[in-house]
Formats: structure tokens, sequence, C-alpha cells
């Protein structure tokens, strides 16, 4: 599953049950982009999670009341939500180039976590993770 990385804004993490095939992703997907405040999302069937990225603004709280009766209406389950707020890479340390996944989009980069005193997704000292 991959949704657009080092974007600012509020990543919401779905645990949705009851999908078992691509057509039950395509569901609940539809569901959750059709909500307001969505901008994004991506649902895997596999691993039973949707990550959703919502518009600046948007209140996670209200969202995840609104994919719960969305969720529930295209015929699944939504287990449980959290939300994290995604900031823009800092610059320094290692300059959100990529090497170390700050700025790169790859998918095997390591989520940007910004920590008091560090740079990027959490090297000590402006050095990359």
């Amino acid at each position: 599953m991959e949704i657009m990385t080092h974007v600012p804004g509020t990543v919401v993490e779905l645990a949705v049950s009851g999908m078992t095939c691509d057509g039950c992703s395509s569901s609940v997907e539809k569901a959750l982009t059709g909500l307001a405040g969505v901008r994004s999302a991506s649902v895997d069937h596999a691993t039973g999670s949707a990550v959703v990225l919502l518009e600046a603004g948007a209140s996670a709280e209200d969202f995840a009341f609104e994919a719960d009766a969305a969720v529930h209406d295209a015929g699944y389950t939504l287990e449980g939500a959290q939300a994290r707020v995604e900031r823009a890479p800092k610059s320094g340390g290692c300059g959100g180039g990529g090497a170390c996944g700050c700025g790169g989009g790859e998918a095997s980069a390591p989520e940007p976590v910004a920590t008091e005193g560090s740079d990027c997704c959490g090297g000590e000292g402006g050095a990359c993770c």
C-alpha cells in the first residue's frame, strides 16, 4: 500500500475487517474518497488496512465518524482509526534528497518522524536515518 508521502496534512490509518479481494478494496476506497475532506485513500484487503490523507483543515475525528458509516454502508466493518500529522521534511541534515528516505518518496524509505533536535526522519545531530 502506498500513499503520497511527505505531503503535509493529517493521515488516518484505518483497520477494516471483512475485505477478501481487490473488489473489496476498491469498494472501501471508493467509499472513503467520496467523503468530504479526503485528498486520497489507499486500501489493502490483504492487510485489512486503509490509509487516508485528509485535506488541510479537515478534522480527523469527524472523518473517523463519517468513515465508520461509509465503510459500514459498503458492507465492511471499521475496527479502528489512528491519526497522525505529516509535516514537510526539515531542511538541513540530509537535505531531503531521498538518500535516507527524507523527501525521496521511495516505498522502502522510513516515514518522516520529526523529533526535537533532529532533522528529517529522526537522524540525530543532522545525520540521516
